[in-house]
């Protein structure tokens, strides 16, 4: 009789199926330039079987809800030692664009469906992303206010910002940065396009 596998094994292979069918569906995705791929093609290109992708997903929606939480859940893997190693407002910001453009890397293509998708009423997968965008788009506003309250307080920007105002602007920069970013065939290099905008940033806000 075999050898059961130890839970901890069970969760590693586990969670690697599931990383692999979500990268695979967000390659399929982009290069497609279309949410309506199959759940037949993503798990014959997933090396799995049909079954197995409804085993970690109950459909499409909940897959590209799932693309778009791994994409954030890197960014956040990312800055997380920023963010908790006493580094300056200045860093934070740095280090929190720098984290977006190396995921927009990754995926430009889906990044660009995920846009597109969203913006676009009765479009397939439109409610699941715009609801996941949303979702991250809170949590970035709360990393983003922090950044500011302390930058303020340290003197990196200006006193009596209104704080409000402050992350509409870094929110709409970054944004645009990364809109630009994903379509450019090739962009210039993560480092000099994070303090680009950095450089951008603080002149608006700075003291």
């Amino acid at each position: 009789m075999a050898r059961r596998a130890p839970s901890a094994l069970k969760d590693v292979i586990r969670d690697f199926r599931r990383d692999q069918i979500i990268a695979t569906s967000r390659r399929l995705f982009g290069e497609r330039g279309t949410t309506e791929v199959s759940m037949d093609e993503i798990a014959s290109q997933a090396g799995v079987a049909r079954s197995t992708v409804y085993v970690y997903f109950a459909n499409r929606d909940e897959l590209l809800q799932a693309c778009i939480q791994s994409m954030y859940d890197q960014l956040k893997d990312t800055i997380v030692v920023i963010f908790e190693d006493n580094a300056s407002p200045s860093e934070r910001l740095r280090g929190l664009i720098r984290g977006l453009l190396e995921r927009i890397d990754e995926s430009p293509a889906f990044f660009r469906l995920a846009m597109a998708t969203q913006a676009t009423d009765g479009a397939a997968g439109s409610a699941a992303l715009g609801g996941a965008l949303m979702m991250i788009g809170l949590d970035m506003i709360r990393l983003l206010e922090d950044v500011v309250a302390a930058g303020e307080e340290a003197g990196d920007f200006r006193n009596g910002l209104d704080h409000y105002r402050a992350v509409v602007l870094i929110g709409q920069q970054i944004y645009g940065a990364l809109s630009v970013r994903a379509g450019e065939p090739d962009p210039v290099p993560v480092a000099q396009a994070a303090d680009e905008i950095c450089h951008f940033i603080q002149r608006g806000l700075g003291s």
